[in-house]
C-alpha cells in the first residue's frame, strides 16, 4: 500500500517492495507494539535486527519481533548507540529465511526519493514516500536519551509507530532508520529525523555499546532566546545558551547555570549547535575542552573547563 502518489520514476518495483517487506519486522516490548525494524547482517554475515534504541524502556528489556507472515521470535539488545538512537538485536537464527537488507554507502542527496517501511498507525507495514530535505548531519535534542540525536532530515509526514522502521532507496538498500518527527509550534513540521547508514554500519559491525560524548543539558542558538534574556547579555552577543542544565551532568559539574551562554570552545567561536556538537563528538567521551562563557547580567567572559561523559552510561 502506498501513501501518496508515486510516479514511475520515483517508485519502487514490486520485487523490491516484496523483498523489503519480507525483511521488515514489528518490534514488541513488554507485549506492546513499539515500532519497526529490519533484518541486517554484519561484515561476518551474522544476522541481527536493526531498529531504534528508544523503543526500549531500559537496556534490560527483551523483545519479540513479528515477521510479515505472522511468526514471532525472541530478540535481545546486543548493542546500542544513543547518539544516533540505534539498536542492534540478537535474534533466533531460524529467522534466516526472511533474508536481510544491505546498507547504502551514504546518505542520499537532497530531493532524492526515499521510502519508509514501518507499522504506521499500528497497521501492517506501509510504504511511505519522502524526499531528502537536508543530507547534512543535524543535531536535535532527544528526550529519550537526554542528549542529542545526530540525523539528517527527510521531508515526509510520518505517523506514530514508524520509529525503528527502515528508510530505503530505490534499490531497496537501507539509507537510515526512522527516529522521530520534528515538532513545530502547532503539530508536526513535516520533517522526519533519520539516522545515517554509516552510523548504523558502525554499530552493526562493532556490536558494542557506543560511548557518545554527552553535554548534560540542551543548548540553543542565542537568537531563539526570549527578549528578556537578550537584554541581560552584552550587546551583539553571539553563542549558545544553556537550558536546561541536568542535575549531576557535565555542564552542571563544570559550573554552568541555566541561560549561561557558551561563546567559544577551545578558542573556536560557536554560533550554531552543530558547531559545538561536532567539536565535542570529534573526540572520545571523557575528553576535556575549554569553554568561554558569558552569564546574564555580566559583561565579562570567563573560561570554563568542561569534560564530556558517555550518554550511554546513564541509560539504566
Amino acid at each position: 500500500m502506498f501513501v501518496g502518489f508515486v510516479s514511475a520514476e520515483e517508485g519502487l518495483s514490486k520485487s523490491t517492495i516484496d523483498r523489503v517487506r519480507n525483511a521488515s519486522v514489528e518490534v514488541l516490548i513488554q507485549g506492546q507494539l513499539r515500532g519497526g525494524g529490519a533484518f541486517v547482517r554484519d561484515a561476518k554475515g551474522r544476522l541481527f535486527i536493526l531498529t531504534a534504541a528508544h523503543l526500549f524502556h531500559t537496556p534490560r528489556d527483551t523483545a519479540v519481533i513479528a515477521t510479515h507472515d505472522g511468526k514471532s521470535y525472541f530478540a535481545s539488545l546486543s548493542a546500542y548507540d544513543l547518539g544516533h538512537d540505534l539498536a542492534v538485536l540478537e535474534v533466533d537464527p531460524e529467522a534466516e529465511q526472511y533474508g536481510s537488507l544491505k546498507l547504502a554507502a551514504s546518505v542520499p542527496g537532497e530531493t532524492e526519493p526515499v521510502f519508509n517501511f514501518g507499522p504506521a498507525l499500528r497497521r501492517r507495514t506501509l510504504v511511505i514516500r519522502g524526499h531528502v530535505a537536508d543530507s547534512r548531519i543535524s543535531y536535535t535534542d532527544f528526550t529519550s536519551s537526554k542528549g542529542y540525536l545526530a540525523h539528517y532530515f527527510v521531508s515526509a509526514i510520518n505517523p506514530v509507530m514508524t520509529s525503528g522502521g527502515v528508510w530505503v532507496n530505490q534499490n531497496g538498500d537501507i539509507v537510515g532508520i526512522q527516529h522521530g518527527r520534528l515538532i513545530a509550534e502547532k503539530g508536526s513540521s513535516g520533517l522526519s529525523m533519520v539516522s545515517s547508514p554509516k552510523a548504523a554500519a558502525t554499530l552493526i559491525n562493532s556490536n558494542a555499546i557506543a560511548r557518545t560524548p554527552g553535554l548534560g543539558g540542551y543548548i540553543w542558538e542565542i537568537w531563539t532566546a526570549d527578549r528578556s534574556l537578550l537584554d541581560e547579555l552584552p550587546r551583539n552577543a553571539e553563542g549558545l545558551y544553556v537550558n536546561p542544565v541536568f542535575k549531576n551532568g557535565p555542564l552542571g559539574r563544570a559550573g554552568l547555570k541555566q541561560f549561561d551562554v557558551i561563546v567559544s570552545c577551545d578558542g573556536i567561536p560557536v554560533r550554531r549547535r552543530h558547531q559545538l556538537l561536532e567539536i565535542l563528538r570529534g573526540k572520545p567521551a571523557g575528553s576535556s575542552f575549554t569553554f568561554e562563557v558569558v552569564s546574564p547580567g555580566s559583561q565579562g567572559r570567563r573560561p570554563v573547563a568542561f569534560l564530556t561523559e558517555p550518554l550511554e552510561q546513564n541509560w539504566k
